[in-house]
């Protein structure tokens, strides 16, 4: 047995000098931090046929430090780690909580320099969510591109403001797939929705709808489906993977609208999004629907991680629970996708309604 000690920085270090001298073969005994050194201690062995332990004993005797001085050394390693991790997060966190701060002052030294009733449009637009930023750039657009004698006024400034908001918010023109899948996060309320939509293909357009659904890890979201499908008298198929969904698309042939109820996933879980994204056809629409009652950064993040299923459309969820809409528009114009329909409320089949552009920067401006 070939036995060799190094002092190196870290495991990764240690490792890429045992495999180039004691070759791949070669095992580590033991790793300890050195006192009064920022270095550790490996030792590394390479078998060259003779008993293992016999040979460990003989060349370093019975008090030779075994695997949980391994365990406990490599531990102190991984929270070190963990600790300088977590400092260098929080100094980026206090980086870019300064930079914002930098940057609303000079948005608000900006916005010193509009006239007054124009100032007063920048300020209520702060004020319903919109982001500094964009508030101001709407109105630089007002005070350039429009006649003074249009927006001399508080009132003529704020329509013009919600036209502009209107005009930068994609239409829903798309014309509508006969299978529609409702993805988004858990509790975003997909379930809610599909019931809603279903009453309204159902009763309001006569159409035959068909209903689905994934979510068999939730046993509540299934029930509560049962409950309405046999409320309207539709149809319901449980389909926890792709070859059962498959077969209740075929058994759905005779449909004219088959809505797909899917669970809610944790936006980092890339594995279950991918299994979910695998379970539908590509012939399959996908409505991703968020919550705009929440942070900022968290829908367009999930906007975002969802971007794997090239989703086609949003719905707007649990609206009557946000208190200002307006950071929806920094959303929308982040994520370039048409608005289908809000939702206002749990009460089925009504606290839903048709999404316009003009609806919702009315919504946004309004508050």
């Amino acid at each position: 047995m070939q036995i060799k000690r190094y002092e190196v920085n870290n495991l990764r270090e240690a490792m890429a000098q045992i495999k180039k001298e004691l070759g791949p073969d070669a095992i580590i005994l033991s790793t300890k931090k050195m006192t009064g050194s920022p270095l550790i201690e490996v030792t590394a062995a390479r078998d060259n046929g003779l008993d293992l332990a016999a040979s460990l004993d003989k060349a370093v005797g019975k008090n030779f430090p075994r695997q949980d001085d391994d365990i406990r050394n490599l531990t102190e390693e991984i929270s070190g780690l963990k600790s300088s991790i977590d400092l260098l997060t929080q100094k980026v966190f206090q980086q870019k909580n300064m930079l914002n701060e930098t940057m609303d002052v000079l948005w608000e030294r900006f916005a010193s320099g509009i006239k007054d009733h124009l100032y007063d449009v920048y300020v209520k637009l702060v004020e319903n969510g919109i982001s500094r930023s964009r508030a101001a750039n709407l109105v630089e657009t007002i005070k350039n591109e429009f006649p003074s004698e249009s927006c001399d006024t508080y009132e003529k400034g704020t329509r013009i403001a919600e036209k502009l908001i209107a005009r930068s918010i994609l239409k829903d023109d798309q014309k509508e797939r006969r299978i529609k899948a409702f993805i988004g996060p858990t509790g975003v309320g997909k379930t809610t929705t599909l019931a809603k939509l279903a009453a309204h293909y159902s009763l309001d357009k006569k159409l035959k709808v068909g209903l689905i659904t994934t979510d068999t890890y939730r046993i509540a979201a299934t029930e509560q489906l049962k409950i309405y499908a046999k409320i309207m008298g539709l149809p319901l198929d449980i389909a926890s993977e792709k070859k059962l969904f498959d077969r209740s698309v075929a058994k759905f042939s005779d449909k004219d609208m088959i809505l797909v109820d899917t669970p809610g996933r944790n936006q980092y879980d890339e594995g279950s999004l991918k299994s979910l994204k695998n379970t539908l056809d590509t012939s399959v629409e996908t409505v991703l629907l968020i919550n705009p009652s929440v942070r900022e950064e968290y829908l367009v993040d999930t906007a975002e991680q969802f971007k794997m299923f090239d989703y086609h459309r949003i719905i707007l969820t649990k609206v009557d629970e946000c208190r200002h809409l307006g950071l929806m528009y920094d959303v929308l114009d982040e994520i370039r996708k048409p608005v289908s329909y809000v939702t206002t409320g749990q009460n089925v089949p009504r606290d839903i309604e048709k999404a316009s552009p003009e609806r919702l920067a009315r919504m946004i401006l309004q508050n």
